[in-house]
């Protein structure tokens, strides 16, 4: 039994995303950060300490989404 070329350079093991669950990966978690952005975040002073978790969570979410579209729509 003879292993392919892309598990071999892969220390553990695992195949990689495939192009199309990298996009659709990414456009997911370019809605969650949406979401939580805008639909989460208060317009309250008061309460923006309470929330600046939520909008970490969302900046994050945002960039690593942007992030694999980017790499999945390479070809």
């Amino acid at each position: 039994m003879t292993a392919t070329p892309e598990a071999e350079a892969r220390p553990n093991g695992r195949p990689r995303l495939s192009k199309t669950a990298k996009i659709g990966l990414g456009l997911l978690l370019t809605f969650v950060g949406l979401f939580l952005l805008v639909l989460l975040f208060p317009t309250d002073p008061a309460s923006f300490r309470t929330v600046l978790p939520v909008a970490a969570v969302g900046i994050v979410a945002l960039w690593v989404g942007g992030i694999l579209m980017g790499v999945g729509s390479r070809s």
